[in-house]
């Protein structure tokens, strides 16, 4: 049956039955949508004159899944208890798919999956029920798993999927009652204004409310903030980070010396200070890896160069042996410290394609959006977001870019503060 997207941008679906569930799929940014059920559910049957399907559990709960037409396509899912027993029964899973990795942020009350797409980017919200992260990108558990329904009970969810114009490094903004900034440095506080509800924190954290104003002091790294409403509970992480300058001083007190390390420290050093041990640590450093030749290594010394150490020629001599084999990331790490014969500053590019590496940064970061994920965010993807974004210059496209990854940045900065990482450290400090 055929459901179709009637606003500013049009798309057009077919949908079937499954063996488990729901499908729904077309040619935009939405390519592919199902509703599955696991164990102890039947095999679907198609509803009459709609886009949908029925499924009966063998506890006694009747699903119904629905899919509308309009200028958002509407999909409604529903559980009703047909029998007197209190029963629980195995939450229905959504999954959609898209041209790119979606983003997802599934939280409780809230509810959204963002589909970037090179013409602009499509978006799923939730406008009733609760949700929770499935197993992958893209998945949401609908209701609470297991379900749990009295007798006679019908519970519901509805969902609600729309397209939008614009192009491919774009994002659809945040809702308007998230605090924009809920990353912030240690000792700063992030307000939430929840005039008609509440505010809840995790066990001795820092929380002052004063007319529906709530102050949330987080500790560095991450916390869960409960934000209730009529819908219930939504959870919104925020987190306080120290400043990368401190992160590397911390770094220098102990671990072990390697590459990476050195790095840091000349880093370190560039900008505040040059202590005289630890130059020669750098040094000692510097001639460990001449026969183990790496990209940070030779980052190192021609930085080290510009504190007085005479390594220019190892830095050198490191750097070709790195780019007779290099990684992409090694070229791009030797090419933003002169040590590659392309030049980047005149539009050149070590390896590959400028724009994909951009793309690929910045999928890999999620846009700096609220998400509930478990996409890993390392400081190389944070910096050459950055680097793509500088890129662009002042233009409305190279701020907006600026503003995704920075919200990235002060993200990982949370998680380097409660968990040092040197390569995170290392490539944020570029």
């Amino acid at each position: 049956m055929v459901t179709e997207l009637t606003g500013a941008v049009q798309e057009t679906f077919e949908s079937r039955p499954t063996a488990r569930g729901f499908e729904l799929w077309g040619e935009g940014r939405l390519r592919r949508l199902t509703v599955e059920f696991g164990e102890g559910w039947g095999h679907p049957r198609p509803a009459e004159d709609v886009a949908g399907v029925d499924v009966d559990h063998e506890a006694g709960v009747v699903a119904r899944v629905r899919v509308r037409s309009g200028q958002r396509v509407r999909l409604e899912v529903s559980l009703e208890s047909v029998t007197e027993d209190i029963v629980a029964v195995p939450a229905p899973v959504l999954r959609v798919e898209g041209p790119r990795e979606p983003v997802s942020w599934l939280a409780g009350a809230s509810g959204e999956i963002v589909l970037p797409a090179p013409d602009g980017p499509g978006m799923l919200t939730q406008r009733r029920g609760l949700c929770a992260p499935g197993e992958g990108l893209g998945e949401a558990v609908l209701f609470e798993d297991p379900a749990l329904l009295r007798p006679r009970q019908l519970v519901s969810a509805a969902w609600t999927y729309e397209a939008m114009t614009g192009e491919e490094l774009e994002v659809p903004v945040e809702q308007t009652w998230l605090p924009w900034v809920r990353h912030v440095p240690v000792g700063d506080a992030v307000e939430f204004s929840v005039p008609d509800g509440t505010v809840t924190v995790e066990e001795g954290a820092d929380l002052a409310e004063a007319e529906g104003e709530f102050m949330v002091t987080p500790r560095p790294g991450l916390e869960r903030v409960g934000v209730w409403g009529p819908g219930g509970r939504t959870e919104v992480e925020v987190g306080a980070f120290r400043d990368v300058a401190v992160l590397r001083g911390e770094l220098m007190a102990g671990g072990p010396r390697t590459d990476v390390w050195a790095y840091v420290a000349v880093r370190h050093m560039l900008d505040s200070w040059t202590s005289e041990d630890l130059l020669d640590a750098v040094d000692r450093v510097i001639g460990d890896y001449q026969d183990r030749p790496t990209a940070w290594a030779a980052c190192t010394a021609i930085l080290a160069h510009r504190l007085g150490l005479p390594v220019e020629r190892e830095a050198s001599a490191a750097a070709a042996a790195v780019l007779a084999r290099p990684t992409r990331l090694d070229g791009i790490l030797l090419a933003l410290h002169g040590l590659t014969p392309v030049d980047v500053a005149g539009g050149g590019w070590p390896i590959g394609d400028f724009d994909e590496v951009g793309r690929s940064a910045f999928t890999a970061i999620g846009f700096g959006r609220i998400s509930t994920d478990d996409r890993p965010l390392r400081g190389s993807d944070v910096a050459l977001a950055k680097l793509y974004a500088a890129g662009l210059g002042e233009s409305e496209r190279g701020i907006r870019l600026a503003a995704y990854a920075q919200a990235a940045e002060n993200r990982l900065l949370c998680l380097l503060s409660a968990a040092p990482n040197p390569v995170d450290v290392a490539w944020l400090s570029i």
